[in-house]
């Protein structure tokens, strides 16, 4: 019953990666679709970027049981550090068995993970260059998406 990232690596693992990464890149971009069909607005509003961002970071923690294998070394550090935080707080036991404590606390180290790089982003361009502040803040999205699913692959174990 242990987590999901502690498997031992087999064949084809990465596959399911790719799957989950490509599934939320598309989630992402219908979601850009549906709230900014105008591409002005999207454009000129950093804030409306970096909070959509935000969202699809969040919603990618839903998929954080269905990653077969080790995974990459984000999403270790993202699963495993909530992991080692609730199982420091009360013990190893209860992190086992509570998953839903566990990606409650994956969820929040996700979206500081994320933050580290998008708030700065957001703050530095949201008056000045909001074309360029919502192109950046976008690019950290695709980066950071691809960096939990598929770049830097964790073939050595936790």
């Amino acid at each position: 019953m242990g987590l999901v990232l502690c498997l031992q690596f087999r064949e084809g693992e990465l596959v399911a990666s790719w799957h989950v990464g490509i599934f939320f890149s598309v989630l992402w971009s219908v979601l850009i679709f549906v709230f900014f069909r105008n591409r002005k607005v999207f454009l000129k509003t950093a804030t409306r970027v970096f909070f959509t961002s935000g969202v699809t970071v969040a919603l990618t923690t839903v998929s954080f049981p269905y990653v077969t294998g080790y995974g990459t070394s984000l999403l270790q550090l993202v699963v495993l550090g909530a992991w080692s935080l609730i199982a420091h707080l009360s013990s190893g036991l209860f992190a086992e068995h509570h998953q839903g404590i566990l990606y409650l606390v994956a969820l929040f180290l996700n979206l500081v993970g994320f933050s580290f790089v998008a708030v700065p982003l957001w703050l530095c361009f949201r008056n000045r260059a909001t074309r360029f502040g919502s192109f950046a803040i976008v690019g950290w999205t695709v980066f950071y998406v691809a960096m939990l699913f598929f770049l830097f692959p964790a073939t050595d174990g936790p």
